[in-house]
């Protein structure tokens, strides 16, 4: 039992020191600190220097757990939204996305990768297949309704993520002073318009 009960907490002090790593490199994102060592996100973070370099050897390896981690929360609060009307759920879904790059957009902006959407998603990258498969399932459904004409899937999704770049909405709320509702209104019809959705 003492064992087990010192394995659970060696686990759950690890868990503990990714997550605490993980929201540094956010506040050190947003506050423009791109080139950051991990010696700086340790001191972040308040864990030792070991502890960062076990988690994360290189910081690119700590920006990409930063970008696969907002991209999982924006997968798995989309995933939450219960609703069944197909244009509906586009709308709930163009709700909830900017709801979620307004908490993490200021950061993952500076670290855009220089691959596409579409490249990443044929490279297996476990956060990119993971949004793609919950948008092209409402892309998929707004075909099957007649809401929209039949579609390139891949390419639909593309189109959809690009309208809602994080960096379209940290722009137009934070430097052009748009509210919440006018960023969500706003994209959501050009989303509708790129699509071609039909009434």
């Amino acid at each position: 039992m003492v064992a087990r009960n010192t394995s659970t907490r060696i686990r759950s002090d690890a868990v503990r020191s990714r997550s605490a790593l993980t929201d540094a490199v956010e506040r050190l994102l947003e506050e423009g600190r791109v080139d950051f060592s991990i010696p700086e996100l340790a001191s972040e973070a308040g864990v030792g220097v070991a502890t960062a370099y076990r988690h994360f050897p290189s910081p690119s390896d700590a920006l990409h757990a930063y970008y696969s981690r907002a991209a999982g929360q924006l997968t798995a609060a989309l995933d939450e939204i219960d609703v069944d009307d197909p244009p509906a759920r586009f709308d709930a879904f163009c709700e909830q996305w900017v709801a979620q790059a307004e908490v993490w957009g200021p950061a993952v902006r500076h670290i855009r990768s220089h691959e596409g959407f579409i490249e990443r998603l044929v490279a297996g990258d476990p956060a990119i297949v993971a949004l793609h498969a919950t948008l092209a399932g409402v892309v998929e459904a707004l075909v099957a309704k007649g809401a929209i004409p039949t579609a390139d899937v891949t390419a639909t999704v593309l189109l959809w993520v690009t309208i809602f770049d994080e960096r379209v909405v940290y722009d137009l709320g934070r430097h052009h002073g748009w509210s919440t509702q006018q960023i969500v209104e706003h994209l959501t019809r050009a989303a509708r318009g790129a699509l071609r959705f039909v009434g």
